[in-house]
């Protein structure tokens, strides 16, 4: 992962985002970072890179799960993931060449000189909302577990209790790790990194 000008010099990245079709691979460049997705390539010149976000994106199947958004001046989006799916029931887990990745494509972004934006986590408006809807949420469900103990109920507590674990499980790392946050190119929050 050093800095340089030759074809040694490059770094990549490839994950595959689905089950069947061809996986997707980036290559930090010189000047640019580079990709393949799909069998469809492609180039952004690091200072005509306007915004990177990072954040955490569980998949369906509940593995641990990093996003980068990466917005040019024009066009659209490109996003790189930290995980590839092996089968329809798993994911193998790339975190550390993601990481890498990410930190190296920060750098050479940093040091571009271009107007580049990097965030953390969700936007606002769509952090805020969740974190109302995840609060009223654990607030109906204590209050049900509240009142079939009152009922005297205790059989389907533990099914209320349950489901307020399994509820707490999903949505507290969704909603700790995705705060909205702008950051240094050189200090990205761990808690959008594998």
């Amino acid at each position: 992962m050093s800095e340089g000008n030759s074809e040694a010099d490059a770094l990549v990245y490839a994950y595959r985002p689905r089950m069947i079709g061809s996986g997707n691979s980036f290559r930090l460049g010189s000047h640019s970072l580079e990709w393949n997705m799909g069998g469809y390539p492609g180039q952004m010149a690091y200072p005509m890179i306007a915004a990177i976000r990072l954040g955490y994106r569980p998949s369906n199947l509940g593995s641990p799960r990093f996003t980068a958004e990466v917005w040019p001046r024009s066009g659209a989006k490109v996003e790189i993931v930290s995980a590839s799916y092996k089968s329809p029931v798993a994911m193998e887990d790339q975190g550390p060449a993601y990481r890498a990745f990410i930190r190296e494509l920060h750098k050479r972004v940093g040091e571009s000189g271009g107007d580049c934006r990097f965030e953390a986590g969700f936007a606002a408006w769509r952090w805020w909302p969740m974190v109302a809807i995840s609060a009223a949420a654990a607030v109906t469900i204590a209050y049900l577990a509240i009142q079939t103990v009152a009922a005297g109920n205790v059989n389907p507590v533990l099914l209320v209790v349950g489901f307020a674990a399994l509820f707490a499980w999903q949505m507290w790392p969704l909603i700790m790790r995705n705060r909205p946050e702008r950051y240094d190119p050189r200090h990205i929050p761990d808690r959008v990194l594998p």
